[in-house]
This record gives structure tokens, C-alpha cells and sequence, in this order.
């Protein structure tokens, strides 16, 4: 009889520490997994969203400001796949349709970022627009670049644009713009007023691009004078004519998976 207990009990004692050690792999695993998370740039680290745009948060959690000139209108709609995602409609014959983001979030001299997102856009193709999206700087007064990058659309191009501390504008990346497709886009960027410093890198749809200088870092100042830059989605410009510019998936975070959703 004592036998049979003493069995009992080494056997109850062998399936708690099998269970015991069971449980204490879960975790271990689940970080070796999150460690794992490599991004193109060959980033490893866990994942860390700095800020989260979905249209499922509402406007009063994304946007800091909606910027409207004419008839246009910032709404939610369900994607083909039931995401809701942010409609940006600017009207033919109005200027501005914009969403200023990111509500409770500023980036900082010094810091290196990741903003992502998947637009799709319905405009004529050959339509000059001023932007599509910007890092915008706040306040404008004061302000040098006013708006250090921007993406853009110029004679049947998608163009990213750098403005330097004159305003003079260059196009590091360029590519024949499609419409009605989603396109992913994710900028890094270090954060700086100096021009040696900060630097920007660019993925076009999960690839990163080989930029105008030959390399696929840029080189140049990133943070206005004045306190901040923003970034801003929606359709600057392109007066003429009618465009519908939807965006979805919009992160900031400090690693390539962070944005690159």
C-alpha cells in the first residue's frame, strides 16, 4: 500500500515538473519570437507602434487637426477586404483635403522613426498634385522647409520630395504613379536638423529603393526650424480635377515591422 502511494506520488511529482517546465518554455519562446522580428534594414527588435492611425480609432484619436479648402471631406469606408479604412475626397475645383496627424505624438531632434501606410488613389494620371503626403512643419510662420518631405504626383510620376532649408525642392525617388492599386509606402527617418545627421531610407511596396544619389540612404535635414513636423495624409492640389485618395494601415514606430504593416 505504501508502495503504490509512494509511486503515486513520484509520478503526480514527475507530471508537475513536466507541466512546470511546460509552461516556463511558453514565454521563453514567445520573446525568442518577438526577438526574432527582422526587418529589411536588419533591425531586430520587439515590436514598439509609437502611433497608430486606423480609422477604426476614430478622428478624434488620430488627427490632430482636419484641413479642408473647398468641398471636400475626410470620412471612413469599409475596404474590398471589410478594413475601414480613411477616404480623402478632394472635389474638382478644391485645393485641400488633409488629416494632420499624429494625435499625441511629436517626434523629436534625435529620434529615428518608421511611418508607414497603403494608400490607393483614383485621379488622372498626368494630374500635378502638391501632395499626397507630408511631414509638415508646425508652425508654418518661421518655418524653412515647411515641409521637409512630401510624396507627390507630377506628369504620370509618384515623386518624394525633399526641401531643404531654402525651400529648394529635389527628387530623390520617382516611379510611374498607378492608381486604383494598393501601394505600401514606409519612410525611415532620422530625426534632425542637421543636414549630416538626419537622414531618410524608402520602401515601395516592401522593397526598399535605390534613392537619386545611388544609395539607399539620404542624407539631409529633417526637422524644420520651428517646434514640429506632423505627418499629413490626404490630396494637396490637383485643382482641376476630382481625387479620391484612400488610406489604411498608418504606424509610426521604431522598427521597419512596426510600420510596415
Amino acid at each position: 500500500m505504501k508502495t503504490n502511494q509512494v509511486m503515486i506520488a513520484v509520478l503526480m511529482s514527475g507530471g508537475l515538473l513536466l507541466s512546470s517546465c511546460k509552461k516556463e518554455k511558453e514565454p521563453d519562446a514567445a520573446l525568442a519570437a518577438n526577438k526574432a522580428m527582422a526587418s529589411s534594414s536588419g533591425d531586430v527588435g520587439i515590436m514598439s507602434v509609437l502611433f497608430n492611425g486606423d480609422a477604426s480609432n476614430g478622428s478624434a484619436n488620430v488627427w490632430k487637426n482636419i484641413n479642408i479648402e473647398g468641398t471636400g471631406a475626410v470620412t471612413t469606408v469599409n475596404d474590398e477586404t471589410g478594413t475601414l479604412v480613411w477616404k480623402f475626397l478632394k472635389p474638382s475645383g478644391s485645393h485641400r483635403t488633409e488629416g494632420r496627424g499624429a494625435k499625441n505624438y511629436s517626434a523629436q531632434e534625435g529620434d529615428e522613426i518608421y511611418i508607414g501606410w497603403t494608400s490607393k488613389i483614383y485621379m488622372p494620371t498626368d494630374l500635378k498634385t502638391e501632395a499626397l503626403f507630408q511631414w509638415k512643419s508646425y508652425p508654418t510662420d518661421g518655418s524653412l522647409q515647411n515641409h521637409p518631405l512630401m510624396v507627390r504626383t507630377k506628369n504620370g510620376k509618384l515623386e518624394l520630395q525633399h526641401f531643404d532649408d531654402q525651400h529648394v525642392a529635389t527628387v530623390p525617388w520617382s516611379t510611374t504613379l498607378s492608381t486604383s492599386a494598393w501601394l505600401k509606402f514606409v519612410i525611415r527617418m532620422k530625426v534632425s536638423r542637421d543636414k549630416t545627421v538626419g537622414f531618410i531610407e524608402f520602401w515601395y511596396n516592401g522593397v526598399k529603393q535605390t534613392l537619386s544619389n545611388g544609395s539607399d540612404r539620404l542624407y539631409c535635414r529633417t526637422l524644420d526650424a520651428v517646434p514640429e513636423c506632423d505627418p499629413k495624409w490626404g490630396v494637396y492640389g490637383g485643382d482641376s480635377s476630382q481625387v479620391t485618395h484612400f488610406v489604411k494601415k498608418i504606424r509610426i514606430g521604431t522598427t521597419y515591422a512596426d510600420a510596415a504593416q
